[in-house]
């Protein structure tokens, strides 16, 4: 019985922690596997395991708040899904994931400039999350700002090496930059 009791506490011990979002410990492991990636297929299984551990708040409420949004969106409400996003912001201020969706509608809402400091403020809780990057990197050199949109770019890539078009537009915007005094 005691030996049964020992094994059922360490593998309790073992298992996933239940709160994951960005402070989840298994992310590590996993932005190494992705910096390490050699192939574009090999970096997007990574990626879906950082999606869904990023995904994962801890709280059952916000995940189905977030779950919904998604839905939202899906079925072309964006509406909805502001307003779904918004409430998990004012529940969970400390929640990357939430702010990066949130931000990333914006800009499909055509409000790029409303999504930038939530696609930042998403960076500022998760340094890595590299999608967030690439976006603000997007909405930097959409408004001509070339040299933050290039070093925004550049972390992204550091992060996530197998982001080909970023790195095109990395090429581009660097070969564009040489000997320019911004």
């Amino acid at each position: 019985m005691r030996i049964a009791l020992a094994f059922l506490l360490f593998i309790l011990t073992m298992a996933a922690p239940a709160r994951a979002d960005q402070s989840d410990p298994r992310l590590d492991r996993l932005f190494l596997q992705l910096a390490k990636a050699t192939t574009p297929p090999e970096a997007q299984g990574v990626e879906k395991e950082i999606q869904s551990l990023w995904l994962l708040s801890g709280s059952d409420t916000v995940d189905v708040l977030m779950a919904r949004a998604q839905q939202s969106i899906d079925a072309q409400d964006a509406a909805t899904a502001k307003r779904l996003l918004d409430s998990v912001t004012e529940m969970r201020p400390g929640y990357a994931e939430v702010w990066y969706q949130r931000g990333a509608l914006l800009v499909a809402m055509d409000s790029a400039q409303e999504g930038l400091p939530d696609l930042l403020r998403a960076v500022d809780l998760e340094p890595r999350h590299y999608q967030a990057l690439v976006l603000a990197g997007k909405i930097a050199e959409d408004s001509g700002d070339k040299r933050t949109a290039l070093d925004r770019y550049r972390k992204a890539v550091a992060i996530n090496p197998q982001l080909e078009s970023t790195k095109r537009k990395i090429a581009a915007l660097a070969a564009e930059l040489e000997g320019k005094d911004i």
